[in-house]
């Protein structure tokens, strides 16, 4: 009797500890929670795109709060450039409508149907 009881708690513990962790996982593969931290939050700094100067200088914008910044990476030292970017160009031209560059039919029979002064 006291063997069954025994092994009655051991598993009714390690099935415990099992959902405990199996809760753990799908609240991290979630997103609830980050490895590092508590809970996680919105991340005010990301880094949009850089490009090589040369061997010793990089050019990189910053997101931080929603402001663009372009800065000058050296060896060395840091320069900020420019603060408060504009939308890049091509976001600029896929909000504006799209240009036709070919006639459509109507215009094409304007063009090409003979005038009355032709026909007298």
């Amino acid at each position: 009797m006291l063997l069954a009881e025994s092994a009655r708690v051991i598993f009714a513990l390690i099935a415990v500890l099992g959902f405990i962790g199996l809760a753990a996982v799908l609240v991290r593969k979630a997103g609830l929670i980050s490895a590092s931290s508590g809970f996680v939050r919105k991340k005010r700094l990301a880094l949009v795109e850089t490009l090589a100067v040369d061997a010793r200088r990089r050019v990189a914008i910053i997101k931080c709060d929603g402001k663009e910044h372009l800065i000058i990476l050296g060896a060395t030292s840091e320069t900020l450039i420019d603060t408060n970017l504009d939308t890049p160009i091509a976001d600029a031209v896929e909000t504006t409508a799209p240009v036709n560059p070919y006639p459509t039919l109507q215009e094409l029979a304007k063009k090409f149907r003979p005038s009355t002064k032709d026909a007298a």
